[in-house]
């Protein structure tokens, strides 16, 4: 279930993208209509866009969790210049035309990244991680086992089921532990992502040198005469 709903996030994320791309004015058009105008029109795409992206990102972290840096940084160059587009689209300027430009060039920024996320999409659905392949399709055992009790069978083959059905409980309960335990490490790894930035290595002294001493002369005594 998870895959056929990844795989259909995928084909709405793309149909999302271009339907974004085509709601861009060529810059001519967009340079002269004013923002709220040019707003109106884009409002709704992006704001589907930005939705499944996030929904896109959620599934993605889970079939292929190895992939998390990745995926968010991808994730990142979406949503970062999207916002951007907004925010300079509204923001007062003496230069009305220079900032629609820029707005613009947010906005093909986040187009860009868009096709970038999607490519990796795509990857991790033809290539996800061997493990979660198992999980997924234990998964889909466990959710049969509903089904298997209600059909009518021989009591050996009954007795097999009621075996086969336990099992899957006990390994839907270790899913459950993985999927947690899958959690804390993204959050674990965020904290050292965060920690790394903020760490700055203190300067390391040189070693002093060793100041040779100057042998001491020997004193000769006379001897007493």
């Amino acid at each position: 279930m998870l895959r056929k709903n990844y795989v259909q996030r995928i084909a709405e994320f793309e149909n999302a993208l271009e339907q974004v791309a085509a709601a861009i004015p060529r810059d001519a058009i967009f340079e002269r209509t004013p923002p709220k105008d040019s707003w109106t029109g884009l409002e709704a795409p992006i704001a589907l866009l930005k939705k499944l992206a996030e929904a896109l990102k959620a599934s993605m972290l889970i079939l292929k969790p190895e992939k998390t840096h990745t995926i968010e940084r991808l994730f990142e160059g979406i949503i970062q210049p999207l916002n951007a587009f907004k925010e300079t689209l509204f923001q007062e300027s003496a230069d009305p035309i220079a900032n629609s430009r820029l707005a613009l060039e947010h906005l093909r920024k986040a187009m860009v990244g868009g096709y970038d996320f999607l490519v990796l999409a795509k990857e991790i659905r033809d290539n996800t991680s061997p493990a979660i392949e198992e999980i997924l399709k234990l998964r889909e055992i466990y959710g049969a086992k509903e089904y298997i009790s209600t059909v009518p069978a021989p009591e050996t083959l009954h007795m097999r089921m009621i075996g086969l059905v336990k099992r899957a409980e006990a390994l839907d309960m270790s899913l459950t532990s993985l999927e947690k335990a899958l959690d804390e490490v993204k959050v674990n790894l965020n904290k050292i992502r965060e920690e790394s930035l903020k760490f700055r290595s203190a300067p390391v002294k040189a070693p002093e040198k060793e100041v040779e001493k100057a042998p001491v002369a020997e004193v000769k005594t006379k001897p007493t005469p």
